[in-house]
């Protein structure tokens, strides 16, 4: 499986600060052949008090550069997880300027998300009702020119809409992956695509992250009743209409796992609906009721490893 979401750099960072790499060794050993081969690494980022609440104190400290903690963040997974493939990406530009995407580039930056849930100089999260702006066009053009990969998750309908907009107005049709987001007819919550923009997709050469996050897979008057297996169930009819939608080629798998907030976030911490130590094998076999063998590699694994082998080529 090649996981299209995991906070991994966040969770780095936060060992690193902690001077504790226990729980990190530990959710490292997930990541072996038979299970997880390949994820996209994201380091996050979101208000000041929300990041000090939810990961450290001290995560984000306007001293020390976004590049610094990309930089020891991706160290301390490099150097834990040799043999995997990993793309690496940031969630959040609100404390970056745009001279310093080439120097994310250069140390490894592959996937950027624009926002988290709120409203920054460049285009406006679920929070905010605001959208793409002129700064957000320029961030837009450079990761262009970068070649790096623009990920709309996050974004509200209207950033999302005039990211689209923006994009064929400059007659630009780049790759645009959506690492972690759900069908809304299915489960009504902002983070997830309505009909209109999976529509607007079929427009371009996409990748949508299904992501196995009860909040986001079952309806709010359901999610805490319902059942693993019918949370399973559920998760999996989100697979099906984006697949319905868009084909079989353009969607992957997420987990935007949060088991390692338990200690901040003890709730969200038990919102995965797969446990990540077989998250494959257990995917693989909700899958087996509805696609061939072929199709269900395509889904864990294929789409995304295209993606990654572009990355290495370039």
């Amino acid at each position: 499986m090649f996981d299209l979401h995991f906070d991994l750099l966040t969770l780095a960072y936060r060992s690193y600060l902690e001077n504790d790499y226990t729980f990190l060794k530990e959710w490292i050993k997930a990541y072996h052949k038979d299970n997880v081969k390949g994820v996209i690494a994201n380091l996050y980022f979101m208000s000041e008090a929300e990041m000090k609440k939810e990961i450290h104190p001290l995560y984000y400290q306007k001293e020390i550069p976004v590049t610094e903690m990309f930089r020891i963040a991706k160290t301390l997974v490099e150097k834990l997880l040799p043999n995997t493939e990993i793309i690496y990406s940031i969630e959040g530009c609100d404390y970056l300027k745009i001279e310093e995407l080439e120097i994310l580039k250069e140390m490894g930056l592959q996937n950027i998300l624009l926002v988290w849930n709120e409203k920054n100089c460049y285009a406006s999260g679920i929070r905010s009702e605001d959208g793409l702006t002129k700064e957000g066009q320029k961030l837009i053009d450079k990761i262009l020119e970068l070649n790096l990969t623009l990920d709309l998750s996050h974004t509200n309908k209207k950033s999302f809409l005039d990211i689209l907009n923006y994009l064929q107005e400059k007659n630009k049709k780049p790759f645009l992956l959506i690492s972690h987001s759900n069908a809304r007819v299915l489960c009504d919550r902002k983070r997830n695509l309505d009909e209109e923009e999976l529509s607007l997709l079929t427009n371009f050469d996409c990748l949508v992250g299904v992501f196995s996050n009860r909040n986001f897979v079952v309806s709010e008057e359901r999610k805490n009743q319902a059942t693993k297996k019918e949370q399973r169930k559920t998760y999996i009819d989100h697979i099906n209409h984006i697949v319905s939608i868009l084909g079989i080629d353009r969607v992957g798998v997420s987990s935007d796992d949060m088991t390692f907030c338990k200690e901040k976030e003890k709730e969200y911490s038990k919102t995965s609906i797969y446990d990540y130590s077989c998250i494959r094998r257990d995917l693989k076999k909700d899958l087996e009721k509805y696609y061939t063998k072929l199709e269900i590699h395509k889904i864990l694994y294929d789409n995304a490893k295209k993606q990654y082998e572009k990355y290495k080529r370039k």
